[in-house]
C-alpha cells in the first residue's frame, strides 16, 4: 500500500469519526504512519483530502450508472441492479455511512458538487426520470411525479443502511446481515408495485 493510500484510509476513519470540521490532520498523519508534510504534499489541504474521499465514492456510483443506465437496459432490471449495487457499495465501505451523515448535517455541498460533476451533468439523472415518464406514457406506470418516485427509491435504499441500529431496535431485527441481503429484492418489489398502474 502506498503512502497516499494509507493517508486516504486513515482519513476515512478520521472523517467518519469526527466529520470534516472536527477532523485533525495530525491524527490522520499518526494513523497513516506518515507526517503532516506528506499529507500536504499529496493533497495540499484537508479540504482536498476530504473531497478526494467524497469523489472516490461518487466515482464508484458514476461507474455503475455509466455501465448500466443504457438505452437497452430494461427499467425493472435496472432498478434491481441499482438496489443491489447500493447494498454492496455500503457493505464494502461502511465508513462512508457516517461520513455521509456528517456531510448531510453540514449541508452536503461537497457531495452535491461531486454528484453534479460525475452524474447529473452527464444526463444520468434525467435518463432515470425519462424511464419513468416513458412508463407512464405507455400505461405501465401510474401518473406519479417521476422526481418523487426516484427520490423515494433512493430513500428506501439508503434509510436502513444509515439508520440500521435504530431500525433494528424499533422493529426487532436480530440478524442485520440477513436483513440487509434481503433489502434490495424487497425494495424493488415494493417500489415497482407502488409504481405500476392499478387494474381498474
Amino acid at each position: 500500500m502506498t503512502t497516499q493510500q494509507k493517508i486516504l484510509r486513515a482519513a476515512q476513519s478520521e472523517f467518519a469519526a469526527h466529520g470534516f470540521a472536527g477532523a485533525r490532520v495530525d491524527r490522520i498523519a499518526a494513523l497513516a504512519g506518515a507526517n503532516k508534510a506528506m499529507i500536504y504534499y499529496h493533497f495540499r489541504s484537508k479540504e482536498n483530502l476530504y473531497q478526494e474521499i467524497i469523489n472516490d465514492h461518487v466515482t464508484r456510483i458514476a461507474a455503475f450508472v455509466e455501465k448500466n443506465v443504457t438505452r437497452d437496459t430494461d427499467s425493472e432490471v435496472l432498478f434491481r441492479k441499482a438496489a443491489e449495487f447500493m447494498y454492496s457499495l455500503f457493505r464494502d465501505r461502511e465508513q462512508f455511512i457516517p461520513i455521509m451523515l456528517h456531510e448531510m448535517a453540514d449541508g452536503g455541498v461537497r457531495m452535491q458538487k461531486a454528484m453534479k460533476q460525475l452524474v447529473s451533468d452527464k444526463g444520468y439523472t434525467a435518463n432515470m426520470i425519462r424511464r419513468i415518464d416513458d412508463g407512464k406514457k405507455k400505461g405501465a406506470y401510474r401518473k406519479v411525479d417521476s422526481r418523487q418516485a426516484m427520490i423515494s427509491f433512493l430513500g428506501m435504499n439508503l434509510f436502513y443502511l444509515m439508520m440500521s441500529t435504530m431500525a433494528n431496535s424499533l422493529w426487532g431485527i436480530h440478524d442485520e446481515e440477513q436483513f440487509k441481503r434481503e433489502r434490495p429484492e424487497q425494495i424493488v418489489d415494493l417500489f415497482l408495485y407502488g409504481l405500476k398502474a392499478r387494474q381498474r
